[in-house]
């Protein structure tokens, strides 16, 4: 696994009537992944053209570091919450810059 910096784009969608429920699970994650080592910057994003869905755009040091992220007690805490039933739809990129 390389050194260099990874971003990630995550896109969530909410079932239906859910909204709240998986905002509230994503807003704690994303205040206990801030403080994780090799977090640059974790980011929630809301639609403005549709309300259920959600984009995390993340910054890594490393893949380690989000590999480790994603193995992690914030992740596991964030699973075990049961989002996995309010999900209607999710999409992760794995991204490297290229320009800039």
């Amino acid at each position: 696994m390389s050194n260099v910096p990874l971003t990630i784009i995550a896109i969530t969608a909410a079932k239906p009537g859910k909204e709240a429920a998986l905002g509230a699970a994503q807003e704690k994650l994303v205040a206990e992944t801030l403080i994780e080592d090799g977090c640059l910057r974790y980011e929630l994003h809301q639609s403005l053209d549709d309300g259920r869905v959600r984009v995390f755009v993340e910054s890594w040091a490393s893949e380690q570091q989000w590999r480790a992220h994603m193995e992690g007690a914030a992740m596991q805490r964030f699973q075990a919450s049961g989002v996995g039933e309010y999900l209607a739809d999710f999409a992760l990129h794995r991204l490297t810059k290229v320009t800039g």
